[in-house]
């Protein structure tokens, strides 16, 4: 159904082209056919992609995306039958930090030991890590 429909949209937008050439044009007119377009697309981002007027005629629409949440189904044969599993809600989601190492300086200066007194620690450099950003993961229950 998608290739007829392709070819039969391929063939619809060949024959406008041709005719496009042969005939006059105004700017009012493209003018006309950009608001158009520029509708149709702002419904489709307002609605979220639920309705994908272009896309749904070219088949390339998001319907075939589960929502977000949703793992999909998982087709196992199993001795000549197919089976499908059920989609599981994935809710649980687990932030996963990137730690980075700094290093730091810490200049000349003294400490009192308990044992030695006032102790002189020379100047020397210090590492730690920070956390620097991160991503979340979606786990899904089994």
């Amino acid at each position: 159904m998608k290739k007829i429909t392709t070819v039969v949209m391929m063939a619809a937008l060949t024959i406008l082209g041709v005719m496009g050439c042969a005939t006059r044009s105004y700017a009012s007119d493209w003018d006309k056919a950009g608001k158009i377009l520029t509708g149709i697309e702002g419904v489709r981002i307002i609605t979220g992609g639920k309705f994908d007027l272009i896309g749904n005629m070219f088949g390339i629409s998001n319907k075939t995306q589960y929502p977000r949440g949703y793992n999909s189904q998982h087709r196992v044969k199993n001795n000549n039958k197919h089976t499908y599993s059920k989609r599981q809600y994935c809710s649980h989601r687990t932030w996963i930090p990137n730690y980075v190492w700094k290093k730091k300086y810490v200049p000349k200066h003294t400490e009192y030991d308990p044992e030695y007194g006032e102790v002189i620690v020379e100047g020397h450099y210090i590492r730690y890590q920070v956390e620097q950003g991160g991503k979340w993961i979606q786990t899904c229950s089994r």
